[in-house]
């Protein structure tokens, strides 16, 4: 098996609404987003995905990473953050999304993501 990742620019992910991508996750490629997605873009990936569930693809398996949240931060730093999550429009962070018979996997720490395939 070959292992493709694709890099997907946030603002190209909230462009499309991911029905464009789902194709991607059919054909075993893992998504990589560079933000946190919201939980209501992630319960759109969710419902978007079982949508597409058969015997030949079974789901997805995702988990995001926020990075201001990874460390404790000063008051300062949160401030600081939150004024550039406010002017780009994003959430610092990463995203994963993976089809679930590529991706058995994938476990949180505060300060990182880990692929299990």
């Amino acid at each position: 098996m070959n292992l493709k990742i694709k890099f997907i620019p946030y603002e190209k992910f909230k462009r499309n609404k991911f029905r464009i991508f789902l194709k991607d996750l059919q054909e075993s490629t893992i998504l990589l987003i560079d933000a946190k997605l919201t939980a209501e873009e992630e319960a759109h990936v969710i419902k978007e995905t079982m949508r597409k569930v058969s015997g030949l693809f079974t789901g997805i398996e995702l988990n995001s990473l926020e990075l201001s949240n990874a460390k404790k931060l000063s008051n300062f730093e949160k401030l600081k953050n939150m004024v550039i999550e406010k002017l780009i429009g994003k959430k610092r962070g990463l995203t994963i999304i993976g089809p679930a018979k590529t991706v058995r996997q994938i476990k949180k720490n505060p300060e990182e993501l880990l692929l299990y395939m």
